[in-house]
């Protein structure tokens, strides 16, 4: 007696058509990115970095696997970290936190050295920071190294490339260190992180940015605004 053959529920055009309806349906939460991109438009190589406006100050976070902190900081403390964040000002003010109308007289008229102020950290940088606002920023890889260079040549080096490490600094793991540039009513740290953004090629124009609100302006809702054009 011949085997009879099964047939399946449904007819095999039906079966087709039920498998691509439901692939359709899928697509949206599959392809979803962060700022309402799919992922067929997310340029590749693209690199994540925040930018956090504080009370007084704003400072450029970045992945600490890109900057080797014992390479470029001698601070090999830095490695347990995720994060470290970048700060730059008046060696008195800054160091001060910003305390004192004469040293803010100071620091604005009479500056005599400028510093890095370097935090290392864990977790998602606004989670760490819950009372600032911290805005999410993507570079292409070629901008985002350039970012990092930048970064790099803030720090004072002696002859044989070292650093001069000055003290603790404002939070956690923190630590001062001598800086290069200068400090004035015109050339704030907030200004310094708009340059630090332009020379990783995101579009922010450094023109009379003073505040931490000019430089918040100046990156809220751009996050691709520097990712997959050409550098």
């Amino acid at each position: 007696m011949a085997k009879t053959r099964r047939l399946d529920p449904l007819p095999a055009a039906a079966a087709r058509r039920r498998r691509f309806l439901g692939m359709l349906a899928a697509l949206p939460a599959a392809l979803a990115l962060p700022g309402g991109l799919r992922a067929e438009e997310a340029p590749a190589g693209c690199r994540t970095l925040f930018v956090a406006g504080h009370a007084r100050h704003t400072g450029i976070i970045v992945d600490r696997r890109d900057f080797d902190p014992v390479l470029n900081a001698q601070s090999p403390e830095f490695l347990a970290n995720d994060w470290l964040e970048f700060g730059w000002g008046d060696a008195d003010f800054y160091q001060a936190d910003g305390e004192g109308i004469l040293l803010g007289l100071k620091a604005l008229f009479l500056s005599g050295a400028a510093v890095v102020h370097v935090y290392g950290f864990n977790g998602a940088p606004a989670a760490n920071f819950p009372k600032s606002e911290v805005v999410e920023l993507r570079l292409t890889a070629e901008r985002y190294a350039r970012l990092l260079a930048f970064l790099r040549a803030a720090f004072t080096r002696d002859a044989a490339g070292g650093v001069r490490r000055l003290g603790s600094g404002l939070y956690g793991l923190s630590y001062f260190y001598a800086g290069e540039g200068t400090y004035h009513a015109f050339h704030t740290c907030n200004t310094w992180v708009a340059e630090g953004l332009a020379a990783g090629g995101f579009p922010i124009d450094t023109a009379g940015v003073i505040t931490v609100g000019q430089v918040m302006d100046g990156v809220r809702g751009k996050t691709m605004a520097a990712c997959g054009a050409p550098s």
